[in-house]
Order: structure tokens, then sequence, then C-alpha cells
């Protein structure tokens, strides 16, 4: 039985075992679900089966497990034969990721306690991780959907090898590879920025590096995890402690900035009490996995750890997690403040299907007060559906967005538009609504030359509403919109430290709109209009709010449709534009601007122009970064620089050999045939580490004295 790694992990292993024995059900042999005691969890069941038997009871543990496999469709006639009931109480399998979250732990139980089970259920474990492999075969998840295809690749090859069976090994390498392949393409994990399931998807690649027999496929499992802790200090906020937005899949804790899983293994890295701080703005912290992160081993590299904890501001990232469909991120961070967009609508699958789990638009500020920050988030709601309203679960708890949007962001100003999506049931309101967490008495509130201090509050189309936001100064400012009924309203209101900016399109009797049944056929003319502009800018940045109120009033917006029903929006200050066109027949991006200059996304670059860590992926043959400059073949390829802590990465992610020449201040680094792995050189340690899969290639040292190279973890003389 491996020992806990460090003391945040014993902490975190304990809170999870009491947590979990305070749910346990004894005639059930398994754990209540803590917000719904009615149903009984069997992942959370697991999780305590793994705390059982480091606390050595094996019998119990073993009832718990044997609870488990009988939820699993043993029915060969079943549509979904081998999967799992997500609860207790469902009928049949419902949720068809279930199969995935079940062998993730029966493998794990198995890795660590084989020796401990006895024979007679260690051998039901073993053919329940048959039929189970064998029913995510045959599912066989699209790429896009990231968290489950690395659990898909994971249990392949950690459960094949367990089994002693290689097509599935075999199956999970090309799933793997395929996996790399298709994140290559765009710049980012297509599931990008999640405050759940992006700790979920370095947990999965970090057990296959753990556990795996097969050093090729552990190394490439290490990359891929090394760029994803890559991608979460990109967008990271050490001075919040927050992940910055815009976010693919957030649930009310990632919203709100409560707690929740990547917070905890962030927690196990860092060690930053403000990574666990409770928040009045969610109903609880939901921080599952207190087991999974504890009993984990991960590989935060050095240079990600680094840019994790210290940023030099302001930090700009931008990544491009979906280049077949136009989908980008940016993130901007200054010391009080981070602001993150999505350029659309986030889809998975081909063709993409809508989720509607996503942060289009996201701001975090420092706040005095607690719990230390504040937050604002983007909804299109039908109905007026708050969270915390009675409803469906994700509807309603974690407010899901009924809209389709797109947007431009370049530093501290965005604008967003937004239109309907298909619907056929009747609604008694549609609008855009912009909702502040944590706007307090103290925060000072302006519509045009109108201080505000009573609600409701009317807003015209293109009055900026202009207010001190914590540490910041926020400006928005809404577009005259489509109504769809008579008169439909844009209004500020407040509830206690909620501030919303709601622009309805329509406000009336409960009605079908048949053009929007479809958005085609033969009443469609085109989405609605509805959009707005934000300026955000740190407090320092301006005398006063006078000053500021100013420069948001010289401000210029224009907003026009041309024949073929494409729309512009231009928002202009004194420092700097924006400009957004779009179709209003299919919502897609038609293109933007930056100060007038057209934009190009990259797959992805993030850091800051004065110093500190900066990451790109470039095709290009030749490229200088910080005061490094890389010369190689025109291929895909990840370079890092870190001037200050003088180490620089190449990295080759995928398997065509490349050529290469690194040039940095001390040193001079070629290779005539690198492929997949990667190189790092730290000139302050004088080493060059090269891990490679299969024969290491020739790394010449043409310039640096004392270097020494260590391939795959041994030492060479004199540099290959």
């Amino acid at each position: 039985m491996r020992p806990l790694p460090d003391i945040r992990a014993e902490q975190l292993f304990e809170e999870g075992a009491l947590a979990l024995a305070a749910l346990w059900d004894e005639d059930a042999a398994m754990v209540r679900l803590a917000e719904h005691p009615e149903y009984h969890d069997p992942r959370g069941t697991l999780a305590y089966a793994q705390a059982l038997l480091r606390g050595g009871d094996a019998a119990r543990a073993e009832r718990a497990i044997a609870a488990v496999l009988a939820m699993q469709e043993t029915r060969e006639q079943d549509a979904h034969f081998g999967n799992f009931r997500w609860l207790l109480e469902e009928a049949c399998v419902t949720d068809l990721n279930g199969v995935e979250f079940m062998l993730d732990g029966l493998i794990a139980l198995l890795h660590e306690h084989a020796a401990t089970l006895s024979v007679s259920l260690a051998g039901a474990m073993r053919g329940s991780i048959a039929l189970g492999l064998a029913e995510i075969d045959r599912l066989d998840v699209h790429s896009s959907y990231t968290n489950i295809a690395l659990s898909d690749i994971a249990n392949s090859v950690l459960g094949g090898e367990l089994l002693g069976d290689a097509r599935y090994v075999e199956r999970g390498e090309r799933r793997l590879d395929g996996w790399l392949a298709f994140t290559t393409a765009s710049g980012a994990p297509h599931e990008f920025n999640s405050a759940t399931y992006t700790a979920v998807d370095i947990a999965r690649l970090a057990a296959i590096v753990e556990d795996t027999q097969d050093p090729r496929i552990a190394l490439k499992a290490r990359i891929a995890e090394e760029r994803l802790w890559l991608h979460v200090a990109a967008h990271y906020h050490p001075g919040l402690a927050q992940l910055g937005g815009a976010h693919s899949r957030s649930y009310f804790d990632g919203w709100s900035g409560a707690g929740g899983y990547l917070k905890l293994l962030l927690w196990r890295v860092l060690g930053d009490a403000a990574l666990r701080r409770e928040t009045l703005y969610a109903p609880r912290s939901r921080e599952e996995g207190h087991i999974g992160i504890a009993l984990g081993a991960f590989h935060c590299p050095r240079y990600a750890e680094r840019l994790l904890i210290a940023k030099q501001y302001p930090f700009e990232a931008r990544e491009t997690p979906d280049a077949a469909h136009g989908l980008d991120i940016t993130s901007h961070l200054t010391e009080s403040y981070a602001l993150g967009t999505a350029s659309r609508t986030y889809a998975v699958g081909e063709p993409p299907e809508q989720w509607p789990g996503f942060d289009s638009l996201h701001l975090y500020v420092k706040r005095d007060r607690a719990p230390g920050y504040g937050a604002l988030y983007v909804r299109y709601v039908i109905d007026d559906k708050a969270p915390g309203q009675p409803g469906d679960a994700h509807g309603a708890a974690d407010h899901w967005d009924e809209g389709r949007h797109v947007a431009v962001q370049d530093r501290n100003r965005a604008i967003v538009a937004y239109g309907l999506m298909p619907r056929i049931r009747p609604a008694h309101s549609c609008k855009l609504s912009i909702r502040l967490l944590g706007f307090s008495s103290d925060d000072e509130l302006w519509v045009a030359d109108r201080r505000i201090d009573a609600w409701l509050a009317p807003v015209a189309a293109g009055e900026p509403v202009v207010m001190t936001f914590g540490d910041a100064y926020l400006a928005l400012i809404p577009l005259p919109q489509t109504d769809m009924g008579s008169a439909a309203p844009i209004a500020l209101n407040r509830n206690e430290d909620t501030l919303t900016l709601d622009i309805y399109n329509y406000k009336g009797p409960p009605k079908s709109f048949w053009e929007h049944r479809s958005q085609g056929g033969p009443f469609f003319r085109g989405n609605v209009r509805n959009a707005f502009a934000i300026e955000v800018a740190e407090r320092s940045a301006y005398p006063d709010m006078a000053s500021f109120r100013r420069h948001i009033g010289a401000a210029r917006l224009t907003d026009t449709t041309d024949a073929e029903r494409r729309r512009r929006i231009e928002y202009a200050s004194e420092s700097g534009s924006v400009a957004l066109t779009y179709s209003l027949r299919d919502m897609s991006l038609v293109e933007r601007h930056h100060d007038g200059a057209v934009y190009a996304p990259p797959p992805a670059r993030f850091g800051a122009s004065g110093g500190g860590g900066q990451f790109l992926q470039t095709a290009a043959a030749s490229v200088d970064l910080g005061r490094s400059r890389l010369v190689s073949t025109p291929a895909t390829k990840w370079l890092f620089a870190d001037d200050d802590a003088r180490e620089y990465v190449v990295t080759n992610p995928l398997s065509d050999d490349i050529q290469f020449c690194l040039w940095t201040p001390d040193a001079e680094i070629a290779c005539d045939a690198f492929g997949f792995g990667r190189i790092a050189l730290d000139e302050v340690a004088r080493t060059v580490r090269v891990d490679v899969i299969g024969e290491p290639p020739a790394v010449k040292i043409v310039r640096g004295v004392g270097l020494s190279v260590i391939v795959n973890g041994v030492e060479v003389s004199g540099g290959r």
C-alpha cells in the first residue's frame, strides 16, 4: 500500500474519510449523497472503500465494492450492457459516463489493494472491468469530450494491463495519440479551463504516468499532463486564488468562485489557504474527490508551478480549444481582476452539440471584505430563472445558459452578443442577464449622469452603467435589443450582494415564437439582437470615479447591420477599440478587430511582456520568445521560456521528427531529428534534460559551458 505523499494529502484523506463515514448506510453498504441523502452514490462508495482498506476494515470495504458491482448492467441484450447505474435508486443506466467513473474507482482499488481483497471479489472486479471496457470501446466517445475521452484512455490502458489484455492497452495508446493530435490541432484542450473537469483530466493522466507498465505510454501521458498544468497556470490568478474565465463547463461552484475539484488539487500542490475559503455566493462548496486527490501522485513541472504562484501583470492568455469551429478564449489578468471571454458558444462532438454549462464572459475582482473577491458572469435566461430556484438541478442550481453567443476581447475591453437557441416551448420572458456577486453598499453606481441607489432602476439602450466593483472600475453598456413583445425593458436590480443588469428581448404572456422553432423554415429572418460592451480598469488607473466616467462617456459605440444580416459592433475609447462582426442568420463569427486590425487567434500563447514565464504553440520555422530563439522544421511544437529563472523547454507533442536549434543567452542546443518528447534547458542547474520515446536522438551542445545532458533520467557524458 502506497504511503500518502505529504501532509496536505494526509489532511485531505482524513477529511474525505470522515465525510464519507458520516454518510455510510450500513444496510445498503453504500455511501449516501450529502445533498440528497435519499440517494446512494457508487462513486463515493468506491472512494470510501479506499479509506476502509487503508484503515484495515477489509470486510466492510468488500461489502461496499460488491454493492457497486451489483449496479452494473449485465443483461447482454441491453443497449448499455456493461455500464453502471449512476445512483442505486435508478432503475436502469441513464448516464453513459457511469462506466468510466466506476472503472476509475475499481481499477484504482485493484492496483492498490489486490493482495488484500479476497480472491473471489478480486475476480468479480476483474470480470466487471472486462464488461466495462467492452462498453467503453462500443461508446468510443469523441475526443472533444475531454474528461470522458481521457477516462476512456486511462481505463483502457490500466484496465487492459490489469486484465493482461493487450487489445485494450493498444486501444488506449491509440486513443491517447489521437487525443494529443486532436488537441494540438487546435492548441488547447477542447473542454477548456473548467474548475471541475480540468482537475479530473489531470488526475486521469497522472494515474497513467504512475501506474502503466509501458514507459512509452507513461511519457505520452506525462507530456499531456504537463500541457494541462500549463493550461491551468495560464488562466489562474494567484492573488485572487481563482481560475479566470472563460470556462467551458461551469457549475455553480465554478462561476461563483467557491470550492471545487481543481481548487482541491491546487491546494494539494500549492498549499494556499485562500483556495479553501468559504463563500456566501454559492449554497455549498462542492469539494468532491478528497480521497482521489489525496491518493494521487501529480507531476506539475517546476516551471508551471512558478507560473501558478507568481505572475507579472498585465498577463495575457490566448488559446484556441476548437479551431475547426472558431472557438478561442482570452484571459486578461491584472493585479486586481481577471477578465475572460470565449469567442463563441461551447459545443461537443461532430457535428457539435451545444452544451449550456459554460461561461461566455467572466470577471473576478479583488475586494477588501469577505470572501476577498467579487464575480461577474453572464447568462441568457428563459422565464427569469435564477440560481437556487426550484426546477431542474442543473438549470436552477447551476444556472445554465439558454442562448448562443459570440464575443471579442482585447485586454480589458470586450463585446458580447447573444441570440436565442432554437425553441418550441412557450416563454414569458427572454433576457440576457449580467450578474455581479459581491456588489456592496460601499460600491458606487451610475447610469449615465444618474447616481443609482434605489431599485428597480431603468436603463436605456446605449446608456453606460458605470460602477466601482471591489478594487476595479467597471462599465457595462447595453446595446439596442430586439423587442419581441412591447417595451422589453433593460433594468438594474439588487438583491443583497447580487446586482443584475437584465436586457430583455421579451417580457409578457407565455408565447411560442414560431420563427425560432428551428431558426430555419418559412418564418425565420434572423436571430434576435442582444449585446453589451464591457470595460474594466484598475482603480489606480484613474484619479477617481468622475475621471473613469468621463473616459467611458467619451467612448464611441457603433452598431450596424447590412443587407446580408451581418451585424457589426465597435466599441472605441481613448485606450483602444474592439469590433465584432457576426451573422444574425446562424450566429457565426465573421470577423473581429483589435485596434482596427483583424484579429487572428493563436493556437496558444500566454505570458507577460515584462518577463516571467511565457509559452506558445507554433508551427513557424523561426520564433523569438523572451530572450530565446527557436529555429526548426515548420511543424507544431511547444516552447516555454522563463528568462528570470533561465529555464527553456521545447516539446514535440507529435510523432514526426523535427530538426531544431535553440538559442538562449548562455547556450545553443541543436538536434537533427527529434521525435515525440521534450528537451528542458536549465541554465542555473547547467542541465539539459531529454525525455524521448525509443532511441535517444543526438542532442548537440553547440554552446554552453559545463552543461550536462540527462536522457530519460540517465546522465550521459559530454552531450549526444
